[in-house]
């Protein structure tokens, strides 16, 4: 008994001596925690902050694509719409059949009813219509982004005037008559002795607002009637090749005539959304800048031609290209040149430089 009672005393010691040690362990370990308590919240918070940064930025990122996707697919159905109705003219002509005319006819409306949809999603995004101006003489680019949009606000506040919604029209027309009041308090400067003379365009009808639009993206700002015209006979011939399925959906190239030697020469610009119509253009252009040069005596040597394209929505598209004209012999062979690589179907032989 005596050492059973002694065995007891010694794992009675050893127990509580190994309760003392763990209790000291435990408050060390305690402690030590205590003291790791702010670094531990903080490692906590951080993981948390960067967790709902991660989500955040997928959110970004995912509204972001959700965004460029609607954008997108708003420009293309912008562009597809007008294709539509820009070629119904050509095609009643050469549809014999009634019923294949009301066919193409309603097929007119609806383009012109998503081209109306599509322009109001595209203000959304202060992105103006594939067809709009994307410069203007005298407009800077704030005013013409305000023009832009009055037009789609008219544009849907007279499709929602017929379709009855009447609420919805008066709505638009708030928005209109903001923006308008916008472009009223905005001072535009007289440019009237640098603009050039005329301004045409290529034009489409839309069947819902009843009028003749502008498609800008082939249009050209010349001193001279003749050379207008031209453009202007150019663009209805061409319908079919500018609303191509390789060419309906992109955007512009801008031909710009500019002196280097004379600032105050008026310099011209010819634009189509084409590829293989672009030698025209600049001829046309070049051959408008030599008109004027020969009507008032002042050439303007040297002279460039820059080449810039366009996205549909008006952002530069790769690299500019400048042709340095130094002289009348210079122009000349740049002329000789274009009309070599232009149809003989679309040149406009009616007009001449032999200077």
């Amino acid at each position: 008994m005596a050492k059973m009672r002694k065995r007891t005393k010694f794992s009675l010691v050893g127990a509580i001596i190994a309760a003392l040690a763990v209790a000291g362990a435990a408050l060390a370990i305690g402690l030590g925690a205590v003291a790791l308590l702010p670094q531990l919240i903080a490692f906590d918070i951080a993981i948390f902050a960067g967790g709902i940064a991660i989500a955040g930025g997928i959110a970004a990122g995912s509204f972001s694509l959700t965004g460029l996707f609607s954008r997108k697919k708003a420009q293309i159905k912008n562009a597809d719409s007008v294709a539509e109705m820009a070629k119904v003219g050509m095609l009643d002509n050469e549809n014999s059949n009634y019923h294949s005319v009301v066919k193409v006819r309603d097929n007119s409306f609806k383009a012109a009813r998503n081209y109306i949809k599509s322009s109001y999603g595209l203000t959304k995004f202060n992105i103006a219509p594939v067809t709009s101006e994307r410069q203007r003489a005298g407009i800077n680019a704030e005013q013409l982004k305000y023009a832009n949009k009055r037009y789609v606000y008219g544009l849907v506040g007279d499709f929602y005037t017929k379709e009855g919604k009447t609420r919805k029209a008066r709505k638009i027309d708030k928005k209109r008559q903001n923006v308008e009041r916008k472009l009223n308090n905005m001072e535009a400067p007289d440019v009237s002795a640098f603009a050039p003379k005329y301004h045409v365009a290529s034009e489409y009808f839309n069947p819902v607002s009843s009028t003749w639009e502008n498609d800008e993206r082939s249009s050209v700002d010349f001193n001279n009637n003749q050379t207008a015209e031209a453009a202007r006979k150019l663009f209805s011939d061409t319908v079919r090749e500018r609303y191509s399925k390789s060419n309906k959906r992109r955007g512009a190239t801008v031909i710009t005539i500019r002196s280097r030697g004379n600032e105050e020469v008026k310099e011209v610009s010819a634009s189509v959304n084409a590829e293989e119509l672009v030698d025209k253009m600049e001829m046309l252009a070049l051959l408008d800048y030599a008109m004027t040069a020969e009507k008032t005596g002042v050439n303007g040597f040297p002279i460039s031609v820059e080449t810039q394209d366009y996205k549909l929505d008006g952002r530069k598209k790769g690299k500019q290209s400048i042709v340095l004209i130094r002289n009348q012999a210079e122009l000349k062979e740049r002329l000789n040149m274009l009309k070599e690589a232009s149809t003989e179907k679309d040149k406009p032989k009616e007009i001449t430089y032999n200077r």
